[in-house]
Protein backbone atom coordinates (compact mmCIF):
# COMPACT_ATOMS: atom_id res chain seq x y z
CA UNK A 1 0.00 0.00 0.00
CA UNK A 2 3.39 2.18 -0.43
CA UNK A 3 2.77 3.97 3.15
CA UNK A 4 4.23 3.73 6.53
CA UNK A 5 0.99 2.47 8.13
CA UNK A 6 1.32 1.67 11.87
CA UNK A 7 0.37 -2.22 13.51
CA UNK A 8 -2.74 -1.16 14.41
CA UNK A 9 -3.73 0.38 11.20
CA UNK A 10 -2.18 -2.81 9.37
CA UNK A 11 -4.60 -5.03 11.87
CA UNK A 12 -7.50 -2.78 11.69
CA UNK A 13 -7.15 -3.37 7.53
CA UNK A 14 -6.53 -6.80 8.02
CA UNK A 15 -9.55 -7.74 9.94
CA UNK A 16 -11.62 -5.60 7.00
CA UNK A 17 -10.34 -7.76 4.26
CA UNK A 18 -11.01 -10.92 6.32
CA UNK A 19 -14.80 -10.07 6.98
CA UNK A 20 -14.99 -8.92 3.53
CA UNK A 21 -13.52 -12.11 1.79
CA UNK A 22 -15.05 -14.35 4.56
CA UNK A 23 -18.82 -12.50 4.84
CA UNK A 24 -19.40 -10.31 2.06
CA UNK A 25 -17.58 -11.72 -1.35
CA UNK A 26 -19.34 -15.24 -1.12
CA UNK A 27 -23.17 -13.64 -1.63
CA UNK A 28 -21.95 -9.81 -3.13
CA UNK A 29 -22.83 -10.68 -6.97
CA UNK A 30 -25.81 -12.27 -5.85
CA UNK A 31 -26.86 -9.31 -4.00
CA UNK A 32 -26.15 -6.97 -6.43
CA UNK A 33 -28.23 -9.25 -9.26
CA UNK A 34 -31.28 -8.82 -7.38
CA UNK A 35 -34.26 -7.17 -9.68
CA UNK A 36 -35.61 -4.95 -6.86
CA UNK A 37 -33.04 -2.45 -5.75
CA UNK A 38 -35.13 -2.42 -2.12
CA UNK A 39 -33.89 -5.82 -1.95
CA UNK A 40 -29.98 -5.02 -2.13
CA UNK A 41 -29.51 -3.33 0.74
CA UNK A 42 -27.14 -5.80 2.77
CA UNK A 43 -28.64 -4.98 6.46
CA UNK A 44 -28.20 -8.29 7.87
CA UNK A 45 -24.11 -8.60 6.78
CA UNK A 46 -23.88 -4.82 7.99
CA UNK A 47 -25.54 -5.77 11.54
CA UNK A 48 -22.51 -8.32 11.97
CA UNK A 49 -19.85 -5.49 10.82
CA UNK A 50 -21.54 -3.37 13.19
CA UNK A 51 -21.18 -6.01 15.85
CA UNK A 52 -17.01 -5.73 15.22
CA UNK A 53 -16.99 -1.78 15.42
CA UNK A 54 -16.65 -1.21 11.84
CA UNK A 55 -19.81 1.35 11.84
CA UNK A 56 -18.58 3.17 15.29
CA UNK A 57 -14.88 3.87 13.84
CA UNK A 58 -15.27 7.99 13.25
CA UNK A 59 -17.21 7.79 16.74
CA UNK A 60 -14.80 9.50 19.41
CA UNK A 61 -13.16 6.67 21.98
CA UNK A 62 -15.26 8.35 25.10
CA UNK A 63 -18.82 7.97 23.10
CA UNK A 64 -17.71 4.13 22.24
CA UNK A 65 -16.91 3.99 19.43
CA UNK A 66 -13.12 3.76 17.20
CA UNK A 67 -11.93 7.27 17.46
CA UNK A 68 -10.30 6.51 14.26
CA UNK A 69 -8.85 9.83 12.08
CA UNK A 70 -9.66 9.97 8.52
CA UNK A 71 -6.33 8.82 7.49
CA UNK A 72 -7.04 5.07 9.03
CA UNK A 73 -10.83 5.30 7.94
CA UNK A 74 -9.70 5.99 4.46
CA UNK A 75 -7.34 3.01 4.47
CA UNK A 76 -10.06 0.61 5.65
CA UNK A 77 -12.08 1.72 3.02
CA UNK A 78 -9.60 1.12 0.74
CA UNK A 79 -9.10 -2.19 1.54
CA UNK A 80 -12.61 -3.57 1.51
CA UNK A 81 -13.82 -1.32 -1.76
CA UNK A 82 -11.20 -4.01 -3.45
CA UNK A 83 -13.61 -6.61 -3.03
CA UNK A 84 -17.57 -4.93 -2.68
CA UNK A 85 -17.90 -0.85 -2.87
CA UNK A 86 -21.11 -0.83 -2.32
CA UNK A 87 -21.32 -2.92 1.85
CA UNK A 88 -18.11 -0.77 2.79
CA UNK A 89 -19.51 2.40 1.34
CA UNK A 90 -22.84 2.25 3.72
CA UNK A 91 -20.39 1.76 6.52
CA UNK A 92 -18.66 5.02 5.16
CA UNK A 93 -21.89 6.79 5.15
CA UNK A 94 -22.66 6.09 9.43
CA UNK A 95 -18.61 7.45 9.84
CA UNK A 96 -19.71 10.78 8.11
CA UNK A 97 -22.97 11.53 10.23
CA UNK A 98 -21.38 9.73 13.34
CA UNK A 99 -18.08 12.53 12.88
CA UNK A 100 -21.50 14.66 11.99
CA UNK A 101 -22.51 14.21 15.27
CA UNK A 102 -19.41 14.22 17.22
CA UNK A 103 -18.54 17.45 16.04
CA UNK A 104 -21.27 19.78 15.56
CA UNK A 105 -23.69 19.09 18.14
CA UNK A 106 -23.99 20.54 21.17
CA UNK A 107 -22.84 18.00 24.82
CA UNK A 108 -26.68 17.69 25.49
CA UNK A 109 -27.64 16.93 22.27
CA UNK A 110 -24.99 14.29 21.95
CA UNK A 111 -26.66 12.72 24.91
CA UNK A 112 -29.99 11.48 22.57
CA UNK A 113 -28.78 12.03 19.02
CA UNK A 114 -24.89 9.97 19.39
CA UNK A 115 -26.00 7.74 22.12
CA UNK A 116 -28.68 6.71 19.93
CA UNK A 117 -26.11 5.92 17.17
CA UNK A 118 -23.71 4.35 18.62
CA UNK A 119 -26.04 2.16 20.84
CA UNK A 120 -27.80 0.48 18.09
CA UNK A 121 -26.48 -2.22 15.34
CA UNK A 122 -28.79 -0.63 12.99
CA UNK A 123 -28.64 2.84 12.64
CA UNK A 124 -27.43 4.56 10.01
CA UNK A 125 -27.98 8.04 8.52
CA UNK A 126 -28.84 10.22 5.54
CA UNK A 127 -27.96 13.27 4.49
CA UNK A 128 -30.49 14.70 2.30
CA UNK A 129 -29.50 17.76 0.35
CA UNK A 130 -30.18 17.34 -3.74
CA UNK A 131 -33.77 17.99 -4.59
CA UNK A 132 -35.48 17.32 -8.36
CA UNK A 133 -34.94 20.47 -9.54
CA UNK A 134 -31.85 21.71 -7.52
CA UNK A 135 -28.58 19.36 -7.12
CA UNK A 136 -25.34 21.06 -8.48
CA UNK A 137 -27.32 24.47 -8.23
CA UNK A 138 -27.14 24.12 -4.68
CA UNK A 139 -23.27 24.18 -4.29
CA UNK A 140 -22.16 26.41 -7.49
CA UNK A 141 -25.16 28.82 -7.61
CA UNK A 142 -26.33 29.11 -3.66
CA UNK A 143 -25.92 33.20 -3.42
CA UNK A 144 -29.41 33.98 -5.42
CA UNK A 145 -32.62 33.30 -3.42
CA UNK A 146 -34.85 32.56 -6.36
CA UNK A 147 -32.29 29.43 -6.51
CA UNK A 148 -31.21 26.11 -4.87
CA UNK A 149 -33.24 24.19 -1.91
CA UNK A 150 -36.70 23.93 -2.13
CA UNK A 151 -37.70 22.26 1.04
CA UNK A 152 -38.55 25.10 3.39
CA UNK A 153 -39.83 25.23 7.29
CA UNK A 154 -41.69 27.64 8.90
CA UNK A 155 -41.29 28.47 12.79
CA UNK A 156 -44.87 27.12 14.69
CA UNK A 157 -44.63 28.01 18.30
CA UNK A 158 -41.08 25.93 19.31
CA UNK A 159 -41.41 23.56 16.47
CA UNK A 160 -40.32 24.44 12.56
CA UNK A 161 -42.87 22.28 10.06
CA UNK A 162 -40.74 21.27 7.24
CA UNK A 163 -42.37 20.78 3.43
CA UNK A 164 -40.59 19.30 0.58
CA UNK A 165 -38.96 16.21 -1.68
CA UNK A 166 -35.50 15.17 -1.71
CA UNK A 167 -33.64 12.56 -4.41
CA UNK A 168 -30.93 10.55 -4.60
CA UNK A 169 -30.18 10.47 -0.97
CA UNK A 170 -27.97 7.59 0.03
CA UNK A 171 -29.23 5.18 2.31
CA UNK A 172 -32.92 7.47 2.71
CA UNK A 173 -35.46 4.66 3.44
CA UNK A 174 -33.37 2.74 5.88
CA UNK A 175 -31.41 5.16 7.76
CA UNK A 176 -32.94 5.96 11.14
CA UNK A 177 -31.08 9.54 11.65
CA UNK A 178 -31.39 12.14 8.67
CA UNK A 179 -29.38 15.66 8.35
CA UNK A 180 -31.76 17.35 6.38
CA UNK A 181 -30.95 20.73 4.55
CA UNK A 182 -34.20 22.68 4.22
CA UNK A 183 -34.51 26.65 3.51
CA UNK A 184 -35.78 28.31 6.70
CA UNK A 185 -35.07 32.17 5.70
CA UNK A 186 -36.85 32.25 2.21
CA UNK A 187 -35.78 35.65 1.63
CA UNK A 188 -31.75 34.58 1.80
CA UNK A 189 -29.76 32.52 -0.79
CA UNK A 190 -29.26 28.72 0.27
CA UNK A 191 -25.92 29.56 1.71
CA UNK A 192 -27.16 32.00 4.14
CA UNK A 193 -30.66 30.84 4.45
CA UNK A 194 -30.65 26.85 5.06
CA UNK A 195 -30.57 24.98 8.44
CA UNK A 196 -29.63 21.25 8.93
CA UNK A 197 -32.46 19.90 11.29
CA UNK A 198 -31.84 16.25 12.66
CA UNK A 199 -34.65 14.00 12.26
CA UNK A 200 -36.09 10.12 13.57
CA UNK A 201 -36.02 8.53 9.85
CA UNK A 202 -39.51 7.05 11.42
CA UNK A 203 -40.83 10.76 11.91
CA UNK A 204 -44.49 11.21 10.99
CA UNK A 205 -44.84 12.57 7.94
CA UNK A 206 -41.80 11.25 6.16
CA UNK A 207 -42.37 9.58 3.24
CA UNK A 208 -39.93 7.22 1.28
CA UNK A 209 -41.30 7.05 -2.30
CA UNK A 210 -38.79 4.88 -4.12
CA UNK A 211 -35.64 3.42 -4.32
CA UNK A 212 -33.56 4.35 -7.45
CA UNK A 213 -32.12 1.57 -9.66
CA UNK A 214 -28.75 2.03 -10.33
CA UNK A 215 -25.90 0.87 -12.68
CA UNK A 216 -23.61 -0.33 -9.98
CA UNK A 217 -22.78 0.30 -6.31
CA UNK A 218 -26.45 -1.64 -5.77
CA UNK A 219 -25.45 -2.70 -2.12
CA UNK A 220 -25.38 1.11 -1.04
CA UNK A 221 -29.33 2.77 -2.26
CA UNK A 222 -30.39 5.96 -3.05
CA UNK A 223 -33.79 7.00 -2.90
CA UNK A 224 -36.61 9.76 -2.86
CA UNK A 225 -37.99 11.44 0.41
CA UNK A 226 -41.09 13.55 1.54
CA UNK A 227 -41.79 15.79 3.71
CA UNK A 228 -45.42 16.55 4.26
CA UNK A 229 -46.18 18.75 7.58
CA UNK A 230 -43.39 17.13 9.76
CA UNK A 231 -42.92 18.65 12.79
CA UNK A 232 -39.23 18.91 14.72
CA UNK A 233 -38.14 20.94 17.65
CA UNK A 234 -36.13 23.84 17.45
CA UNK A 235 -33.65 21.78 19.60
CA UNK A 236 -33.01 19.68 16.96
CA UNK A 237 -30.36 21.66 14.93
CA UNK A 238 -27.04 20.82 13.89
CA UNK A 239 -25.10 24.10 14.35
CA UNK A 240 -26.79 27.27 13.92
CA UNK A 241 -30.26 28.54 12.13
CA UNK A 242 -29.68 29.16 8.45
CA UNK A 243 -26.15 28.17 9.05
CA UNK A 244 -26.02 24.83 7.22
CA UNK A 245 -23.79 25.64 4.57
CA UNK A 246 -20.57 26.78 7.30
CA UNK A 247 -21.28 23.54 9.21
CA UNK A 248 -21.51 21.66 6.06
CA UNK A 249 -17.93 23.52 5.04
CA UNK A 250 -16.72 23.01 9.27
CA UNK A 251 -17.68 19.38 9.01
CA UNK A 252 -16.64 18.30 5.52
CA UNK A 253 -13.60 20.19 4.40
CA UNK A 254 -11.61 17.82 3.43
CA UNK A 255 -12.04 13.82 2.68
CA UNK A 256 -10.92 11.15 0.45
CA UNK A 257 -14.02 9.00 0.56
CA UNK A 258 -14.76 8.51 -2.99
CA UNK A 259 -11.18 8.30 -3.91
CA UNK A 260 -10.51 5.59 -2.07
CA UNK A 261 -13.51 3.64 -3.75
CA UNK A 262 -12.17 4.17 -6.94
CA UNK A 263 -8.94 3.52 -6.40
CA UNK A 264 -9.98 0.37 -4.22
CA UNK A 265 -11.74 -1.06 -7.20
CA UNK A 266 -9.91 -0.19 -9.78
CA UNK A 267 -6.70 -2.13 -7.67
CA UNK A 268 -9.08 -5.44 -7.77
CA UNK A 269 -9.67 -4.62 -11.20
CA UNK A 270 -6.02 -4.57 -11.80
CA UNK A 271 -5.68 -7.71 -10.14
CA UNK A 272 -7.81 -9.76 -11.71
CA UNK A 273 -6.76 -8.63 -15.53
CA UNK A 274 -3.74 -9.56 -14.25
CA UNK A 275 -4.22 -12.94 -12.79
CA UNK A 276 -6.34 -13.38 -15.64
CA UNK A 277 -3.20 -12.31 -18.43
CA UNK A 278 -1.12 -14.92 -16.72
CA UNK A 279 -3.67 -17.89 -17.58
CA UNK A 280 -5.26 -16.49 -20.85
CA UNK A 281 -3.45 -18.18 -24.01
CA UNK A 282 -3.64 -16.39 -27.33
CA UNK A 283 -0.77 -16.69 -30.10
CA UNK A 284 0.49 -20.13 -28.56
CA UNK A 285 1.23 -18.30 -24.92
CA UNK A 286 -0.18 -16.31 -22.10
CA UNK A 287 -1.49 -13.15 -23.23
CA UNK A 288 0.90 -11.43 -20.68
CA UNK A 289 3.99 -12.42 -22.56
CA UNK A 290 2.65 -10.05 -25.39
CA UNK A 291 4.30 -6.73 -25.04
CA UNK A 292 0.82 -4.72 -25.77
CA UNK A 293 -0.96 -6.53 -22.87
CA UNK A 294 2.23 -5.98 -20.57
CA UNK A 295 2.10 -2.07 -21.47
CA UNK A 296 -1.98 -1.91 -20.74
CA UNK A 297 -1.00 -3.68 -17.45
CA UNK A 298 1.69 -1.37 -16.58
CA UNK A 299 -0.49 1.68 -17.62
CA UNK A 300 -3.61 0.27 -15.74
CA UNK A 301 -1.04 0.25 -12.50
CA UNK A 302 1.11 3.51 -13.03
CA UNK A 303 -2.51 5.37 -12.82
CA UNK A 304 -4.38 3.27 -9.69
CA UNK A 305 -0.60 4.26 -7.98
CA UNK A 306 -0.46 7.76 -8.87
CA UNK A 307 -4.01 7.90 -7.14
CA UNK A 308 -3.38 6.33 -4.27
CA UNK A 309 -0.52 8.53 -3.46
CA UNK A 310 -2.61 11.75 -3.80
CA UNK A 311 -5.27 9.86 -1.86
CA UNK A 312 -3.04 8.94 0.92
CA UNK A 313 -1.67 12.59 1.05
CA UNK A 314 -5.29 14.03 1.10
CA UNK A 315 -6.37 11.99 3.70
CA UNK A 316 -3.22 12.91 5.95
CA UNK A 317 -3.65 16.48 4.98
CA UNK A 318 -7.15 16.25 6.45
CA UNK A 319 -6.31 14.87 9.48
CA UNK A 320 -2.78 16.78 10.53
CA UNK A 321 -2.66 19.95 8.02
CA UNK A 322 -3.79 23.09 9.23
CA UNK A 323 -3.65 24.61 6.28
CA UNK A 324 -5.02 22.29 3.85
CA UNK A 325 -7.03 23.33 1.09
CA UNK A 326 -10.57 22.09 -0.18
CA UNK A 327 -9.12 22.19 -3.54
CA UNK A 328 -7.50 18.72 -3.00
CA UNK A 329 -10.35 16.88 -2.41
CA UNK A 330 -11.64 18.10 -5.44
CA UNK A 331 -8.67 17.56 -7.58
CA UNK A 332 -8.87 14.02 -6.22
CA UNK A 333 -12.47 13.24 -6.70
CA UNK A 334 -11.62 14.43 -10.24
CA UNK A 335 -8.59 12.61 -10.65
CA UNK A 336 -9.82 9.15 -9.47
CA UNK A 337 -12.87 9.15 -11.71
CA UNK A 338 -10.50 9.85 -14.90
CA UNK A 339 -8.14 6.66 -13.61
CA UNK A 340 -11.50 4.57 -13.25
CA UNK A 341 -12.64 5.42 -16.76
CA UNK A 342 -8.91 4.63 -18.26
CA UNK A 343 -8.80 1.70 -15.83
CA UNK A 344 -11.68 0.04 -17.20
CA UNK A 345 -11.17 1.46 -20.61
CA UNK A 346 -8.17 -0.99 -20.53
CA UNK A 347 -9.21 -3.72 -18.36
CA UNK A 348 -12.05 -4.50 -20.97
CA UNK A 349 -9.60 -4.67 -23.94
CA UNK A 350 -7.46 -7.02 -21.98
CA UNK A 351 -10.32 -8.88 -20.76
CA UNK A 352 -11.79 -9.09 -24.30
CA UNK A 353 -15.46 -10.74 -24.50
CA UNK A 354 -15.49 -12.16 -21.22
CA UNK A 355 -14.71 -8.75 -19.59
CA UNK A 356 -18.28 -7.60 -19.98
CA UNK A 357 -19.95 -10.83 -19.25
CA UNK A 358 -21.61 -11.36 -15.91
CA UNK A 359 -19.98 -14.72 -14.87
CA UNK A 360 -16.79 -12.30 -14.84
CA UNK A 361 -16.37 -10.33 -11.74
CA UNK A 362 -14.95 -7.44 -14.25
CA UNK A 363 -18.41 -7.03 -15.33
CA UNK A 364 -19.48 -5.22 -11.93
CA UNK A 365 -16.31 -4.17 -11.06
CA UNK A 366 -16.94 -1.59 -14.31
CA UNK A 367 -20.01 -0.89 -13.88
CA UNK A 368 -19.06 0.20 -10.26
CA UNK A 369 -16.44 2.26 -11.78
CA UNK A 370 -18.92 4.22 -13.53
CA UNK A 371 -21.86 4.62 -11.71
CA UNK A 372 -20.28 6.89 -9.37
CA UNK A 373 -18.93 9.73 -11.30
CA UNK A 374 -21.49 11.70 -10.24
CA UNK A 375 -20.41 11.54 -6.35
CA UNK A 376 -20.13 14.24 -4.42
CA UNK A 377 -20.92 16.35 -7.55
CA UNK A 378 -19.61 15.68 -11.10
CA UNK A 379 -16.59 15.91 -12.04
CA UNK A 380 -17.25 19.72 -14.15
CA UNK A 381 -18.85 21.18 -11.07
CA UNK A 382 -15.48 20.15 -9.05
CA UNK A 383 -13.70 21.73 -11.12
CA UNK A 384 -15.75 24.65 -10.48
CA UNK A 385 -15.62 24.57 -6.92
CA UNK A 386 -11.98 23.50 -6.63
CA UNK A 387 -11.33 26.97 -9.36
CA UNK A 388 -12.58 29.24 -5.92
CA UNK A 389 -9.29 27.93 -4.03
CA UNK A 390 -6.89 29.04 -6.98
CA UNK A 391 -5.61 32.33 -4.42
CA UNK A 392 -5.54 30.30 -1.31
CA UNK A 393 -2.10 28.29 -0.19
CA UNK A 394 -2.01 24.79 -1.14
Amino acid sequence: MQYPFDDEQKALADLTRDFMQREVAPVAIEIDNRPDPEDCFPKELLNKASKLGLRTLAVPEDWGGGGTDHLTRTLVLWTAAQIEVGFIKCLSQAWKISHALSNGLREDQKQFWLNRFVEDDDCYGSIMMTEPDHGTENRLHNNDPKLGIRTRAVLDGDYYVINGAKVFNSLSKFARILLVFVRTDHDAPPNKGTTCFLLRGDEEGIEYTRIHDKLGWRLYPNGETSFTDVRVHKDNILGEVNGAYQIRSALFRGSAELSACNNGIARGLFDYCHAWAKSRVQGGKPIIEHPTVQTMLSEMLMGIEVSEQFMWRTAWGVDNDPTFNPRFTRYQKIHSDQMATRTAQLALDILGGIGVMKESPSEKMIRDLMAFQHGDGTDSANHLQAATTFDQPA
